[in-house]
């Protein structure tokens, strides 16, 4: 089929469209997000996770459960009493976490708290000079932890990484 052309386009041929600069790096950009999982998280995600990792915060273990249901995807495992999900690079208190849990049931206690692949002493820094906290080192059975005023806690594992949790006893958190 013919096209007919218009008596300006004899002489000026029509350009052909040019891609902005913003789609030859916007369009990777996005790609390299999606593939991350960046894309998934909330914008109040460390907010919320770091309140409750300096136990701050109310919410129940059913709560927190659905949150990352929602937030992280599926959980990638049932381990020590806990349900683990990857944390998806989510920067908490300065840091970047590996993996969050919770406990599995929620009758006695609620846990949170987030696996970091740094040594203890350097996420106690950064942690202290982020949110402006305090961690006073205690002694226990099986080596040093961390508890500032609140009762949250850093400890080092075998394999030089850092738990960083808060345990409460359920006193009528809110489910």
């Amino acid at each position: 089929m013919k096209t007919q052309r218009s008596f300006a386009n004899l002489f000026h041929p029509p350009r052909p469209r040019r891609r902005g600069a913003a789609s030859l790096w916007l369009g990777p950009l996005i790609l390299l997000l999606i593939e991350n999982g960046a894309y998934a998280l909330p914008i109040d995600f460390s907010d919320r996770v770091e309140n409750a990792l300096l136990c701050r915060s109310e919410w129940g273990t059913a709560f927190w459960e659905g949150y990352f249901n929602k937030s992280l995807s599926k959980p990638v495992r049932d381990w020590g009493d806990a349900r683990w999900w990857t944390a998806q690079g989510a920067r908490l208190g300065g840091v970047t976490a590996t993996e969050v849990f919770i406990n599995i049931g929620d009758d006695r206690v609620l846990m949170l708290g987030a696996l970091i692949s740094q040594p203890v002493e350097q996420v106690k820094q950064t942690v202290e000079k982020t949110l402006g906290t305090r961690f006073q080192p205690v002694q226990a059975a099986d080596g040093v932890r961390y508890v500032n005023d609140s009762l949250s806690v850093l400890v080092g594992t075998t394999d030089g990484q850092t738990k960083w949790y808060c345990a409460k006893w359920n006193t009528g958190n809110k489910p």
